[in-house]
This record gives structure tokens, C-alpha cells and sequence, in this order.
């Protein structure tokens, strides 16, 4: 083999193996990344449709799974209703927390796997009153919702419970709920327990309670067992098995980052009472100052930037909507709720303009529509009519002190 040969198949192997290097460096990153990605779990957005059904049975179950699929943290209701035999309810499954109720009804299905749910938050309720309802749960009462599996579930916030109608269901009524929920709450809840002879909790389930058959449904008790000491949760009946004040749901150890649920706000693995400001007090210039650690509040969590559909509020908070007296607004390149100088603004429409396309005048009739208004979309006309009444359209004569509503306005595009 030549020299000049020798040299380039020298160089090659060196290309190839600096080629393999940064193949893998960039393998070994996206790796890395994945794995930052998964330690954000996934949010939906729940439901408000109470005991209605969506258009038909089939479209109402792809609703479901299209809503819960994947989904750890419901960000409103989890409500689970008109499943049928032959759906699969697998998707369930990955829910571990929900904001607002459950509701669990008019069923056909024998089983529902809600085994990681750890706790529902109460922040909306059913009725005003209820957290969790299972309600007629079933068909001809041969068939119907036979066991619930919330074997993991160890805490309600806010709210109680109702559970009514479900003659094949078995194991409920072995529960302790006053271990999963607080005193007030556990005295008025609203249960009728089926008549049905259900087996019984396997003998190493402890107080004989249990959401099913075998030792992997006994109840997991984290406040009846707990020391004196304990303010909150714990893992075992010794003082040293206390969980963290900010700990919901039960904990690993005794500190903030060893919660299975955070009672307030959690701040990546950390449970606090609040998330970090937004700005800080700098004592030395007597001033406040971006606090480069401060995050927003979503939900019960810490986030450093509010979903793309969420607007941000002058507390740090992810809103929906903003309140009264402010106003979206994007300022660098983040949609922010701005507090409004005089009136909001409010875009309205005008003559010539549905609803108000074919109408030749302002009238007494349709004045108050143009109330807080700032911009008219469309032709304001002020006619002699306007104050001498129309009988035509009905319309009675007009006071002039109500041309007043127009104060506010700033544009007419017409």
C-alpha cells in the first residue's frame, strides 16, 4: 500500500470515529432531554358535562378517551359516565391527581381502573357539596359496576362524598373515609350500600377495609395510624414516620420533597405553601426586582412560563380568563392581564353590523348595547327619529342624557 493510501485510510478511520463520537454525544442528549421532558407529568383539561351525554354512546367514549388519555393531572372534573362491556377503559389508568370532582356514573362497565388516583383537590364539586359521587352504576342490576379500584386513593381536600345506586358494587362499604377525609366532611357524606354478600378483604388488610379482593386493595391508611405528634399525614404509627406539612395524600419521609402529593403548590419535586415571587425586595436599594427564581402558579404547580392559551396576572398566577378591570395583552412575547386606564376595552357593534345590520338609527332600543364600549365596528346614525320614537320599530322616544354610553368610546370603523 502506497503512503499517500496509508494516509487517507488513516483519515478515514479518524472521520469515522469522530463521527461515531458525535453521534453518540447527541444520542446520550436527547436521552438527557427525554428525561427532563418526563419528569413534567401530563395535564388535561376535564369536563363540566355532569350526566349529560355527548350526541351518542360511541362518540361520547372516544370524548372520553380523547380527553383523559395519557393524562396524570386533570385540570378540572374527571367525570367517567355511559361506558359500556366492551370499552377499554385502560387509558384511566395513568391518572394520579384531579382539581376538581369525580364523578363515576350511569355506568354499565364491572370495573373502573382509577388504581393511581391519589388524591382529588375539590376546587369545583358536584352540587356544590360532593368530591367523589358513584351514582346507578349499573343495568338490570345483574350487570353493572361491580368493584372501584382506588386502592391508592388516600385523600380528599375539599368535599365529601356520595355514593348511591350501585347494586352490584362491592367493597365500599368496608372504607374507612375518615382516614381520606377530614372529620366535617366524613360526617356528612350521602351513601347507600348495597345489600349484595361481598367477599371479604384478604386477612392482611388491616381494620378488615380494602377497594377489592386481594392484599394489593387493602386501604393504605395514612392518618388513623399516625403519632400524636403528626399535624398532617404519615407512613407508619411511630413519631419518626410523620410526613411534611405540606405533604397530601401520604409521603416516603419526612421532608417537603418525599410528599405523594403536594397539600398547596408543587415546585418541580418540592412542596411549598406558595410558588417563588415573581419580584423581591432588595434590601440595599430599597426596591423591588425580578426574582430570577420566581415561577408562576398553575394549578397546584410551579411553572416557569403559563401554557400558550393561558394569560398571566400580575401575582404570578395562569389564568383563563382575565378579571374584571384588566385586559389581555401580549408584551414580550407573553400574553399578560393588564390593568385598564378608564374603561376596558370592548369591541362593539354598530349600524350596519349584525345584529344590528338592517337598523337605521340609534333608538331607545338598542343604546344600552353600546354600554362600556370603545371601539364601534361599523356606523353610529343619530336621527331625528331617535328622539321622537318609532312606532315602526317600537322604539319610544330617546332621552339625550342617554348619549352619555358614547363617552367611552375612542374609534368608530364606520
Amino acid at each position: 500500500m502506497s503512503p499517500g493510501l496509508k494516509q487517507c485510510n488513516m483519515i478515514g478511520s479518524r472521520r469515522s470515529l469522530l463521527l461515531g463520537s458525535i453521534r453518540l454525544q447527541l444520542q446520550l442528549l436527547a436521552l438527557l432531554s427525554l428525561g427532563r421532558e418526563s419528569l413534567s407529568r401530563e395535564v388535561c383539561s376535564g369536563s363540566e358535562n355532569k350526566l349529560t351525554i355527548l350526541s351518542n354512546v360511541k362518540d361520547h367514549y372516544h370524548n372520553l378517551r380523547k380527553t383523559y388519555n395519557a393524562c396524570e393531572v386533570v385540570m378540572g372534573n374527571l367525570e367517567i359516565t355511559f361506558l359500556e362491556p366492551h370499552h377499554d377503559v385502560s387509558f384511566l389508568q395513568s391518572i394520579q391527581e384531579v382539581s376538581g370532582y369525580v364523578l363515576i356514573a350511569l355506568n354499565n362497565i364491572s370495573r373502573i381502573p382509577l388504581q393511581n388516583l391519589r388524591i382529588i383537590r375539590g376546587h369545583r364539586l358536584y352540587e356544590d357539596k360532593f368530591a367523589l359521587v358513584i351514582l346507578s352504576n349499573y343495568k338490570r342490576k345483574r350487570i353493572g359496576l361491580t368493584e372501584l379500584h382506588l386502592q391508592n386513593l388516600t385523600e380528599i381536600l375539599s368535599g365529601t362524598v356520595k355514593i348511591m345506586s350501585n347494586p352490584q358494587l362491592c367493597y365500599l362499604q368496608t372504607i374507612h373515609w375518615d382516614d381520606i377525609l377530614d372529620n366535617a366532611s366524613a360526617s356528612n357524606m350521602a351513601t347507600h350500600f348495597t345489600e349484595k354478600i361481598c367477599p371479604k378483604c384478604h386477612l392482611k388488610c388491616q381494620n378488615e377495609a380494602c377497594w377489592g379482593p386481594g392484599v394489593v386493595n387493602c386501604q393504605k391508611f395514612t392518618k388513623k395510624i399516625c403519632a400524636d405528634q403528626c399535624s398532617g399525614r404519615c407512613m407508619g404509627p411511630q413519631p419518626s414516620d410523620c410526613c411534611h406539612i405540606q405533604c397530601a395524600a401520604g409521603c416516603t419521609g419526612p421532608r417537603e420533597h418525599d410528599c405523594l402529593a403536594c397539600r398547596k403548590f408543587s415546585d418541580g419535586d418540592t412542596c411549598k405553601e406558595s410558588c417563588p415571587h415573581l419580584f423581591v425586595y432588595n434590601t440595599i436599594k430599597f426596591q423591588m426586582e425580578r426574582n430570577p427564581n420566581g415561577k408562576y402558579s398553575f394549578g397546584s404547580s410551579c411553572v416557569e412560563k403559563c401554557p400558550h392559551n393561558y394569560a398571566v396576572t400580575d401575582h404570578g398566577s395562569c389564568v383563563r380568563a382575565c378579571s374584571p378591570g384588566t385586559y389581555e395583552v401580549d408584551e414580550d412575547k407573553i400574553r399578560k392581564c393588564k390593568r385598564c386606564e378608564g374603561p376596558c376595552p370592548k369591541d362593539c357593534s354598530g349600524l350596519g353590523v349584525p345584529p344590528l345590520k338592517d337598523v337605521m338609527s340609534i333608538n331607545s332600543t338598542n343604546i344600552d348595547s353600546f354600554k362600556n364600549c370603545t371601539k364601534i365596528n361599523g356606523n353610529v346614525v343619530i336621527l331625528e327619529v331617535t328622539f321622537n320614537g318609532d312606532s315602526y320599530s317600537k322604539a319610544a322616544p330617546l332621552l339625550l342624557e342617554k348619549l352619555e354610553v358614547f363617552r367611552t368610546v375612542r374609534e368608530i370603523t364606520g
